[in-house]
């Protein structure tokens, strides 16, 4: 492609960019910090997120995608200005001096494609390429996705939850649930205020989560929180069984399953063989829940595998594929009008 290539992934919860030397330039929470007096961007990503819940009111802490797709335009068009000039800092260059490969959910509208299309192209880019979220995935992962065999890439999100099958340098079927682990998260929460009166952040919700099995059975654990009493408004700590969450784990885990089966179930049968010998593979944030991979596997009987990089996958994927264009089917080239 001539010039230096970048895979972007614009995640609910992260973004993600990497150069095509495979080297990753940016990874940071998808949030930014706004004075809404001042009309202006304060921080953002791991600094912004810092920020949740700790400041005045007329500073908000936004994450301006939800459910993986853009839920307010110019707080992301705002962001992403922001994370440009820290690539630039890295790299060098503008955006429009490099090419770039962003990933798209499977099944991506036209309006979603449109919009994060406009807003690239808002910061002088004049082209570049889709590439499905799931294709891009299952290169990072070192799947052999060019080749005429069975490739079953399932990516948790903060947002989404998808699910491909990749075979030939293309997606053959695919599912996508746009629930996912920030759903999870405020599930979390609001059980500990209903049955403990505690109010939480979802940060906090999302701390607690990590510390959970997907069988919390296997070990009596108590999980310390820290909230504050909704009684008495002071702050407090309370110790709650990892067991309580059982019901909400459950639920995340039935979405898994649910948008898994799909894929499967609608798979080619000249497939199921090499599935069932390569089975799946796991990738997104939320596979590292403890316990997940035998989960699965007990439950579709075929072999369950761990992205080498799980939170790094699709970007890594999508900055690969400059590389691969002549390969792969589910990528496309547009420009700005």
């Amino acid at each position: 492609m001539g010039k230096v290539t970048i895979g972007i992934d614009i995640g609910t919860a992260n973004i993600s960019i990497y150069s095509d030397m495979e080297k990753m330039i940016f990874h940071e929470p998808t949030v930014l910090a706004y004075d809404t007096k001042k009309d202006k961007v304060l921080e953002i990503g791991h600094e912004a997120k810092e920020l949740a819940e700790k400041t005045p009111g007329s500073i908000v802490v936004l994450s301006p995608l939800q459910g993986g797709i853009i839920a307010d335009f110019d707080m992301t068009l705002r962001l992403m200005k922001k994370v440009e000039s820290r690539v630039s800092a890295v790299t060098g260059k503008r955006f429009k001096q490099m090419d770039l490969i962003v990933s798209l959910l499977p099944g991506a509208t036209n309006i979603e494609r449109q919009a994060i299309g406009d807003i690239l192209f808002s910061l002088g880019v004049k082209s570049l390429y889709f590439i499905e979220g799931s294709l891009a995935a299952t290169m990072g992962a070192g799947l052999p996705f060019a080749k005429p065999i069975a490739n079953v890439i399932v990516d948790i999100g903060a947002g989404k939850i998808s699910t491909s099958l990749v075979s030939y340098g293309g997606i053959v079927t695919s599912a996508t649930l746009r629930k996912s682990g920030d759903e999870l998260d405020r599930d979390i929460a609001q059980l500990v205020r209903n049955k403990y009166n505690v109010l939480i952040g979802l940060e906090t919700a999302e701390q607690v989560k990590w510390q959970l099995h997907c069988d919390t059975s296997l070990e009596e654990k108590l999980i310390e929180i820290e909230g504050r009493d909704l009684v008495t408004g002071f702050p407090i700590t309370i110790k709650v069984p990892a067991s309580e969450f059982q019901e909400q784990i459950d639920e995340f885990l039935k979405r898994i399953l649910s948008v898994v089966q799909s894929t499967l179930e609608t798979s080619p049968p000249e497939l199921s063989g090499n599935i069932r010998a390569s089975g799946v593979t796991l990738t997104g944030g939320g596979s590292l829940l403890e316990g997940l991979s035998d989960w699965l596997h007990n439950q579709i009987m075929v072999p369950v595998h761990m992205a080498p990089a799980p939170f790094e996958s699709v970007a890594l994927g999508t900055s690969m594929a400059g590389e691969h264009l002549d390969r792969l089917i589910n990528i496309e080239k547009v420009t700005a009008r």
